[in-house]
């Protein structure tokens, strides 16, 4: 048996190769005879069904009514019930003809049918459709202090996108904003601050994700019938078909078998346990445009524009990314503040949720958060529907009727015992508060009971009690979520599980633990993000912004208190000391410097007329001393 399946890949492979272009719808009929003849076919686990036999209503057509008999029951999702045709032999004046529908209602009885319920479905239809993305942010500012600067103004910066970069990617977006008002740090007394800033977006890691608006869906249930043949020690399936029934409108009514003689009727006693809610959901989008499970979370409609919630950020039928109505938005959920001014560093921040850098979480799949859901996809063929398949429903009323030529046929029902040997598991709230029993059974087939008891002991009151079904015929192990009641409440307590033919007395009993996942909280909080600025054209000094401070009027600009005064004041005093310094340094220093080194004979010639002028004031004396001692 090893080496006839080892033989499978290179079996494949050559039917890959050698089929021809005409036989490949031939195929996979051909590939799925080759798993048969290497796996043996062995027929479901059969379950238990209570059945009610029934008697269908007279046609007032005579020549259209149908005779035979109905067998009515209830069908659970992934159920099987089982029965075999046993005929009788219509009356018949030929001996030959007599023996031929013998043999052939001998050999039909001895086939085993099988009529599985196994899918249910809700379809879905889908209203609004777009793409979107998570966005990188990255705010670039500066800040000026001068008013007229051109490099920042509201004329630049205001309700605008920047300008074109070839440097720039095809899927960053970027939008300018201009905030004014900023406090003066290291900027000269009087200014006023302002930041202009350049804010780019771009999909964080190119990942795109698709959202989808789904409205009331259509039930549909997917039957499997088979019918298999026991023969030299081996079963042999003789007939399959796959009938979907839609169970929103009346009751439905197909047949079964090829030769059209079993027909099924299936009804729904009301609408399924479970159903999605209508709503806005998404779902990742891979490159090869497969879709993946869908999840829960606050998102935009395609007229919405919060950013509180997902989908601001999307993608246009060119496949360019932009945030809805950024150039007027913008300037709302973006804002920064100075720090310095003259250092260029500043803080920023975006007021929306799910961007990065920062934190956002992405909500699990709905299979993941819900155990009723077996999967959630959007159809990949139009992107117009999105199918739920239920992992656990409601019992749908089925009716079967046999229809023929010959009189005695009847149906009769089997089905396999069931055993478990043992099982482990957890009683778990999760953080939507959802309570079941995660349990694996070990060697377990068929119906299986359980009980849940008030405390650890075996003999205390029952509180609930449930059954479950492993649908293998023979034992396995299986893994399975049983809701729980909200009387379950906190702490150990014994559960005991026993099959279907086994009394109370003979159950597995074991001691399972409580465990609890807190509610969920919002734990996305933005945070100011502290950067550098590169404007080297900012801040520098021109004639008007020197000269604006030469007039004393703009001195007493923003003096409103005491102490605003006493600061003037005091720079005042302070410019008139640095004044009087520098004209001492000036007039003493530096300007005879200059003069001696541009020119040292003007300091040679002063010197010798100094020395000449002095004798002569002192000859000019003797001579006054001397006419008055004559006189």
């Amino acid at each position: 048996m090893r080496q006839r399946r080892l033989l499978l890949v290179p079996m494949l492979l050559y039917l890959a190769s050698s089929v021809s272009p005409e036989q490949q719808q031939q195929r996979p009929a051909e590939e799925i005879e080759i798993f048969r003849n290497l796996f043996s076919i062995q027929p479901p686990h059969c379950s238990k069904t209570p059945i009610v036999i029934a008697q269908a209503s007279t046609s007032s057509n005579a020549a259209a009514s149908r005779s035979g008999m109905q067998m009515q029951f209830y069908l659970g999702l992934h159920t099987t019930v089982c029965f075999r045709l046993e005929e009788g032999v219509a009356v018949s004046t030929d001996h030959k003809d007599h023996l031929a529908k013998e043999a052939l209602a001998q050999k039909h009885s001895s086939w085993l049918h099988t009529v599985r319920l196994d899918r249910l479905e809700h379809h879905h239809p889908i209203s609004q459709r777009y793409q979107f993305g998570i966005p990188e942010v990255k705010a670039d500012c500066i800040c000026e202090c001068n008013a007229a600067s051109d490099s920042c103004s509201a004329e630049t910066h205001q309700y605008t996108q920047c300008p074109e970069d070839q440097n720039r990617d095809f899927l960053t977006s970027c939008y300018r904003t201009f905030i004014p008002n900023q406090t003066p740090v290291g900027c000269p007394a009087g200014s006023s601050a302002k930041l202009c800033c350049e804010v780019k977006f771009r999909p964080y890691r190119n990942q795109t994700y698709t959202a989808v608006k789904v409205e009331q869906p259509s039930t549909f249930a997917t039957f499997v019938y088979t019918a298999y043949d026991y023969s030299n020690g081996r079963w042999i399936e003789k007939d399959r078909s796959t009938i979907r029934a839609q169970l929103d409108g009346g009751t439905q009514e197909r047949y079964l078998d090829s030769l059209r003689r079993i027909a099924l009727t299936v009804s729904a006693g009301g609408r399924a346990s479970h159903q999605l809610e209508t709503g806005m959901y998404f779902a990742n989008s891979n490159p090869g445009g497969e879709m993946e499970e869908l999840r829960k979370e606050p998102l935009n409609e395609i007229s919405d524009n919060n950013f509180d919630r997902l989908g601001w950020y999307r993608m246009d039928e060119q496949g360019k990314f932009h945030v809805n109505n950024g150039i007027v938005k913008m300037e709302e959920i973006h804002k920064a503040k100075v720090k310095n001014c003259h250092d260029q560093t500043y803080r920023s921040i975006i007021d929306a949720k799910h961007y990065l850098p920062g934190n956002f979480n992405l909500s699990k799949p709905l299979e993941m958060l819900y155990p009723w859901i077996q999967s959630a996809r959007i159809y990949d063929g139009s992107q117009r529907q999105v199918i739920v398949t239920h992992a656990e429903g409601t019992n749908l009323h089925v009716t079967l009727q046999v229809n023929g030529e010959i009189d005695g046929h009847r149906l009769v029902f089997f089905h396999n015992s069931s055993r478990i040997s043992d099982f482990t598991g957890t009683i778990l709230v999760d953080s939507r508060s959802n309570r079941y029993f995660n349990v694996t059974v070990y060697g377990a087939s068929g119906k299986i009971n359980g009980a849940v008891k008030y405390s650890t002991e075996r003999n205390s009151a029952e509180i609930f009690s449930f059954t479950s079904y492993v649908h293998d015929l023979n034992a396995s192990n299986r893994s399975m979520i049983i809701p729980m009641p909200a009387v379950v409440e906190p702490g150990p307590r014994m559960i005991c599980m026993y099959a279907d033919e086994q009394r109370e007395e003979q159950a597995v009993c074991r001691i399972v633990q409580y465990f609890e996942t807190p509610l969920e909280i919002d734990i996305e909080r933005n945070t100011w993000h502290e950067m550098i600025g590169n404007c080297p054209s900012c801040n520098q000094i021109n004639i008007n912004g020197f000269s604006r401070f030469l007039n004393p009027m703009s001195w007493v600009n923003g003096v409103a208190s005491l102490g605003d005064f006493v600061m003037m004041a005091t720079d005042v005093l302070v410019y008139v000391c640095v004044l009087v310094v520098v004209y001492v340094i000036l007039t003493k220093i530096v300007i005879p410097i200059c003069k001696c080194w541009i020119c040292p004979m003007y300091f040679m010639s002063r010197s010798n007329k100094s020395k000449t002028k002095k004798p002569k004031q002192r000859t000019k004396v003797v001579d006054d001393d001397d006419i008055g001692a004559v006189v």
